[in-house]
């Protein structure tokens, strides 16, 4: 979570400057450090993302996702910061189109807010009445082809 795109969210959902001030500070010179076997890293600074298992975290998550790209056409659904995109339609063509769109906008959307994508972790399913062998046109998401599967865990 790009920290100064959270504070502007923030800002625009007019939480008072006490509050933004404070979170700032909850943000701000956060360091990390790896351990392998017995030897440390030097010390590196946190410039994106919210502490996990922080109380907060759930909060600001939901406060800097809160304008994810909405259609009447494709319905979200989030659960911690995987995100699902369903669209219904008479035809394979039509469902396919509207997903398409809705990537685009997702795209534009994570490129605005500095959000990352593992395009590895992201599937296409298709469900659908009786069986069909009709090859499903591929999606495209960052300059990846979404592979088609039958199920995603």
């Amino acid at each position: 979570m790009w920290h100064n795109g959270l504070i502007y969210k923030l800002i625009q959902f007019k939480i008072p400057n006490y509050l933004i001030v404070i979170l700032i500070n909850y943000l701000r010179n956060r360091t990390f450090r790896v351990k392998l076997n017995h030897t440390f890293s030097d010390i590196g600074s946190i410039k994106a993302g919210i502490p996990q298992g922080s109380i907060l975290s759930p909060l600001l998550y939901t406060i800097y996702t809160s304008d994810f790209p909405k259609t009447n056409q494709i319905m979200n659904y989030f659960f911690a910061d995987d995100t699902a995109i369903l669209a219904q339609g008479s035809t394979i063509n039509y469902v396919i189109h509207t997903l398409q769109k809705g990537l685009n906008n997702i795209e534009k959307w994570c490129a605005l807010w500095r959000v990352a994508i593992n395009t590895e972790k992201t599937h296409a399913v298709m469900f659908r009445k009786g069986t069909s062998r009709k090859e499903l046109k591929t999606l495209s998401f960052f300059d990846e082809d979404l592979t088609w599967d039958k199920e995603v865990k």
